[in-house]
């Protein structure tokens, strides 16, 4: 199923936006039946995450562009757990509204929504016992799914790789399909990838802060982990495992590695709170997980095999001082860039330097550690419409990863450029008033020949963790930056004839902030376990 890419290009094909599609719409948002933004068992007990755990205090941009850790690697147990789960989607802000309390996480979600959750599989360390978690930020607690080691077994499903067998802990992210749906519908699927993305850049800066060596897996056996994770079908299913402290060395633990013979029990799906009143179901995104899903284990090993060397190499230095300018005092540690970070809800209009921008699209292509994508090769290119850049006339410009440098593809007025980066994401007046919108864009009909429909999983996953390192980067130099969506065929054309073969995976605009953004706090076990049962 997953060769056959009509599957791929019929979702992309409709489930693009256009002004005509949008004004014929007849969906509509049911407050009363929003998601709750927590999963919660009903039955199973949790065990609180410490609330003492270390804040990442190396540089920031130093960590967004790393791959590989700088730093010596600190021991593993509960209290460093804790710090990546709590950088990665713990609570940052609670805002209240007259329609109820909102709960602001570290990584920003489409909507608001936050259809990704996380869990972990872990061997046993210090302050933990080897099993399978959930992670709830509500309360900042793991709920025991599975009691024991079952890293070898995730391992198999994954093609027995190397960086889950050789980490001492691997977080699953996971996406709620309602969620999201709630408010986008069928295009929601998209979101999935794009949201676990920013998720996991937020995951990749605080693991190479803490010198531990990060690595993320898009192919294995999806009804394997969804098994592993006590996941109900129809309902949620895993999107990408991210192993943490993989040496990569050939270990015994590693070299001795032979398949378990023995399948994986299948026990019953734990009962959680409902997430809404009711759930409208929604076909086609299913129709597509299945067909880009892997269903044995030689399937994995198979689909990994096929994609090695195929892509983009970019080049391969990791780290550099010459895009280290323009970083604003007090805001260089990592911590504190990700308790400031948040989504702009309004641009000054005025210009940020060609240094700013320089740094954001070096900083967010050096490299993203996929098991799909040789060292150094990309599925994804950026594209930007510059607005209010010092040094840089407003028009289209495309970023030669290779060259580090920008390519100047037209140029245009001010006015011109800002009506046509504000009408290509919606019409929205905050993408005009951004000084420059940068488009992540591949071209998926090259992707879906060789890596077939799991292809578009993996161009959308990387251009969100794109996404999230723009935002991480921007917020590093003071700046503000804000993820949207966009008018598909509109931004192809925008940037035709170079990217004449290329869609649009996702957009975020750039550029000074019109107010004083709030820096977060750490909001650890906010609610309690009754909280959540009553409202969540």
């Amino acid at each position: 199923m997953n060769d056959d890419i009509n599957h791929a290009i019929h979702y992309h094909e409709e489930t693009k936006h256009s002004e005509l599609g949008l004004q014929m719409s007849r969906h509509y948002l049911d407050w009363d039946d929003r998601p709750r933004p927590f999963k919660v068992y009903q039955e199973l007990s949790s065990i609180p995450l410490p609330q003492d755990f270390p804040i990442p205090t190396a540089d920031a941009l130093t960590c967004i562009r790393s791959v590989h850790p700088f730093l010596p690697e600190s021991p593993l147990d509960i209290r460093a757990l804790a710090q990546f789960l709590f950088f990665s989607a713990g609570i940052t802000r609670e805002m209240k509204y007259d329609s109820g309390t909102y709960y602001m996480r570290a990584a920003s979600a489409t909507g608001a929504l936050y259809p990704i959750e996380l869990y972990v599989i872990s061997k046993e360390f210090e302050g933990l016992p080897a099993g399978v978690y959930h992670f709830c930020p509500g309360n900042f607690s793991l709920v025991e799914l599975r009691s024991g080691d079952y890293r070898s077994k995730l391992a198999e499903m994954a093609g027995g790789n190397p960086n889950i067998l050789s980490s001492a802990v691997t977080v699953a992210l996971t996406s709620f399909a309602w969620r999201n749906a709630w408010k986008y519908g069928d295009r929601s699927y998209r979101h999935w990838f794009w949201d676990s993305g920013v998720i996991a850049s937020n995951l990749l800066a605080v693991a190479i802060s803490a010198g531990v060596e990060p690595a993320l897996v898009t192919g294995f056996l999806d009804a394997g982990v969804n098994n592993l994770l006590r996941l109900e079908q129809r309902s949620e299913a895993a999107v990408v495992l991210a192993p943490l402290g993989s040496s990569l060395v050939k270990g015994p633990e590693v070299s001795d590695f032979r398949p378990d013979p023995e399948p994986l029990p299948v026990l019953d799906i734990p009962r959680i709170i409902p997430i809404s009143k009711r759930e409208t179901e929604h076909p086609e995104i299913w129709k597509l997980h299945d067909a880009s899903s892997l269903p044995s284990a030689k399937e994995v090993a198979q689909w990994l095999s096929s994609s090695k060397n195929k892509f983009t190499n970019v080049a391969s230095e990791d780290l550099s001082q010459e895009h280290m300018q323009d970083k604003r005092q007090g805001l260089d540690s990592l911590g504190d860039v990700i308790l400031l970070r948040g989504s702009t809800r309004r641009f000054s209009r005025s210009p940020i330097s060609k240094d700013h921008l320089s740094t954001i699209l070096f900083s967010s292509t050096r490299g993203v550690p996929l098991d799909v994508l040789a060292k150094g090769e990309s599925l994804v290119d950026i594209y930007l419409i510059a607005n209010a850049v010092e040094g840089l006339a407003p028009g289209h410009y495309f970023y030669n990863r290779h060259a580090k440098s920008l390519e100047q593809l037209d140029a245009m007025n001010e006015l011109a450029s800002r009506n046509e980066s504000g009408y290509l994401c919606l019409g929205q007046p905050l993408f005009s008033d951004a000084s420059a919108v940068l488009f992540m864009m591949t071209d998926i009909n090259a992707i879906l020949k060789t890596l077939g429909n799991r292809g578009y999983r993996v161009c959308q996953f990387e251009a969100g963790v794109v996404a999230g390192k723009i935002y991480l980067s921007s917020y590093a130099q003071g700046l503000g930056a804000s993820g949207s969506t966009f008018y598909d065929d509109a931004v192809t054309e925008s940037f035709t004839p170079h990217a004449r073969n290329k869609a649009a995976m996702i957009a975020v605009g750039v550029g000074m902030p019109a107010y004083k953004a709030r820096r977060g706090k750490i909001l650890a076990a906010r609610l309690t376990k009754s909280q959540l049962l009553s409202n969540g």
